[in-house]
């Protein structure tokens, strides 16, 4: 008794779904039997009918129907096997336009009976796959075709009933079209994303229109417009058989075994184990079908996997997957413990950020048959130190360093980034060569788990080089001024310490202090400056000449040399110093052209005094520091002059030494 209320309430909603739940539009009217006249042969009509339990495009389906076109073989303008999202409210555009124009996202199998040209259309009455409410097949929304209807190429408004068969597998995503029992059209789509946005289920129905020329357009859909195939149970579930075909003829299922009605088109089966069965059948083209419907019979199963086991910086975000062995009609609830969440949830799906405990609990049918799993996710974010050492200086003397990256771990990896600086080589190993002042990023990352510490460090930079303004030569060199000093030379910037060469290029060259800021030179020539800057050790060379030059017309005659005969050596700044003057030159300092001159003084008992061994220098009137008595003195003076030809020449005489007070 159980089993016939069980199968009279599946027969209830079967045919409630079918046939109760619809919704029709436009001209549209139920004309019994499970049939709809979409038109009738009146011209500017437009009718859909909208079945209110959605499709599911995740899973296949298999649709056999009639359409009938109306008996006008010159009539207008056909059906439309439509998907769409808009809803049971929606209608189309009438005309050309079949009643399915103007639908925006949607999928349409069209059965055109009039040629419009303008759309592409072929001259047989043809069947093409459009989308997006345009029945242009020369838009880029439309799929496949148009091929010609009947495989004959007959005129399909013959006023018959005409088989079609519409099915759909997501797995290879095809979507194929048959036209009384033969095949016609088949397009590779992917209905979900490509069509209709990510959305899985959809609503469908049929569309018809009329134009200036019309016909009566008919769709009939029978209880077992959509056939099963395969189900899967969990022990001692029923199910209801539902076979294609024609319902006015026998239908066979074998084995018998476990079926309410082995010759019923919809039998009830409870098998307690797996089993196959296969119906045979006549379809609506008259020729005997088989198929084969296998019912799985098992526990219900769950196991959570997950993406990684373990929270890590590298996998920070885990999904979790229930995956059970039912393919469809499954419930899944999820819940977190042990500090567990979760980001989201949706079915078998689930996602989380936190280490915690996960349990999914599954059920099949309203709670017929569940199962659970555990799910145990652990957390690793251990990071390695990052130490990138010391600072440094680049300069002259040291143009590139080695950096010195470390950490606590042999493990770590090592990764150096600049924005203003430079690497000269690799900059994925602890020490890395720069060669350019900057701020220098140390990553070091845990290999084990992705995690990165970082630490940074200042690198800076002195190439400041000298800038230099040569000097000049205060004068000439000449007899009267044998050497002259070079001066006025600048260097800056003047806050750096400086180390200062002068060479020459050209001529005798030869300096005095070469060191110096300001040398000078006892021969000609053209002299430059190196300065390096002791700070930094970059260096400049000037690029000009500070040139010291000879006087070739300064021959001084000192054949007119003259020594005095008395000095009065008292300090008072007059006359306070023997030194030789030439009559006819009173104006040249005689002692700066001589390059020998050795003065000896005797006493008047003929007894050395003071000898100033060669140099030409003025005495003072000292001996050994100290005055020597006023009195008479005998000189003996031997001198030599070698500017511009060897000048010799020696005095003997008289000297008073007078002291005033």
């Amino acid at each position: 008794m159980r089993i016939k209320l069980f199968l009279i309430q599946l027969l209830c909603l079967f045919s409630f779904q079918g046939v109760a739940q619809y919704t029709l539009q436009g001209d549209a009217v139920a004309s019994g039997g499970d049939c709809y006249i979409l038109t009738d042969a009146l011209g500017g009509q437009v009718g859909a009918v909208w079945y209110d339990e959605l499709i599911n495009l995740e899973e296949s389906f298999d649709l056999q129907f009639k359409m009938n076109f109306g008996n006008d073989p010159g009539g207008a303008d056909g059906m439309v096997f439509v998907m769409q999202t808009i809803g049971p409210t929606a209608i189309g555009n009438s005309g050309d336009g079949i009643g399915f124009e103007g639908f925006l996202p949607s999928l349409g199998i069209e059965f055109d009976t009039y040629w419009n040209q303008s759309n592409g259309d072929i001259l047989d009455d043809h069947i093409g796959i459009i989308s997006d409410g345009s029945v242009s097949h020369l838009s880029p929304t439309a799929i496949a075709g148009p091929v010609a209807a009947s495989s004959i190429g007959a005129n399909i408004e013959d006023g018959n009933d005409h088989a079609i068969q519409i099915t759909w597998n997501p797995t290879i995503q095809e979507i194929e079209v048959y036209f009384d029992c033969e095949f016609r059209l088949v397009a590779s789509v992917d209905l979900i994303n490509d069509i209709f946005g990510g959305q899985t289920s959809v609503t469908w129905g049929f569309t018809s229109s009329t134009g200036a020329a019309n016909n009566i357009h008919t769709v009939c859909l029978y209880e077992n417009a959509t056939p099963t195939g395969d189900v899967t149970l969990c022990p001692g579930q029923s199910t209801q058989l539902i076979a294609g075909g024609d319902l006015s003829m026998p239908f066979t299922w074998t084995p018998t075994d476990f079926l309410s009605d082995p010759n019923a088109f919809n039998p009830i089966a409870t098998p307690p184990f797996t089993q196959v069965y296969t119906v045979t059948y006549t379809d609506f083209c008259g020729d005997i079908q088989n198929q084969t419907i296998e019912v799985f019979v098992e526990p219900l199963e769950v196991d959570i996997t997950a993406d990684f086991n373990i929270i890590t910086c590298s996998n920070s975000s885990i999904n979790l997957v229930a995956n059970t062995n039912f393919p469809a009609g499954v419930t899944f609830v999820w819940d977190a413990t042990a500090g567990g969440s979760f980001t989201s949830t949706s079915g078998e799906n689930a996602s989380t950020s936190n280490p915690g405990t996960y349990n999914v609990a599954i059920s099949f049918d309203n709670g017929v048959c569940t199962a659970e799993d555990t799910f145990t996710l652990g957390i690793d974010t251990t990071t390695f130190s990052a130490n990138a050492g010391l600072g440094g200086l680049l300069n002259c003397y040291e143009s590139s360093i080695s950096l010195q990256g470390s950490s606590n771990n042999a493990n770590a990896e090592f990764s150096w980034s600049t924005i203003d600086g430079g690497f000269f080589g690799s900059s994925g190993i602890a020490e890395p060569v720069v060669i350019q002042g900057g701020t220098y990023v140390l990553e070091v990352t845990n290999p084990n788990n992705g995690c990165v510490s970082t630490n940074e460090i200042i690198v800076d930079e002195d190439f400041t080089e000298p800038s230099l303004t040569i000097g000049f030569p205060e004068g000439m060199i000449s007899c009267e001024f044998p050497q002259v000093m070079i001066i006025g030379t600048v260097i800056s910037p003047d806050d750096y310490t400086n180390i200062i060469e002068w060479t020459w290029e050209e001529g005798e060259g030869g300096l005095l202090n070469p060191t110096d800021i300001d040398p000078t030179a006892p021969l000609p020539g053209e002299y430059t400056l190196t300065v390096t800057f002791l700070e930094n050790g970059c260096t400049t060379t000037s690029s000009e000449f500070a040139t010291v030059e000879q006087d070739e017309d300064s021959f001084i005659d000192i054949s007119q040399l003259t020594m005095p005969n008395v000095i009065t050596p008292n300090g008072d700044f007059f006359n306070d110093h023997l030194k030789p003057f030439l009559s006819d030159q009173p104006e040249v300092t005689t002692l700066a052209v001589l390059d020998e001159y050795n003065l000896k003084v005797y006493n008047r008992w003929g007894d050395l005094v003071f000898a100033n061994n060669g140099l030409p220098l003025a005495w003072d009137g000292r001996a050994n520091g100290n005055r020597v008595s006023s009195g008479y003195y005998v000189i003996n003076v031997n001198y030599k002059a070698l500017c511009g030809e060897v000048q010799t020449g020696s005095y003997t005489g008289p000297l008073e030494i007078l002291y005033s007070e």
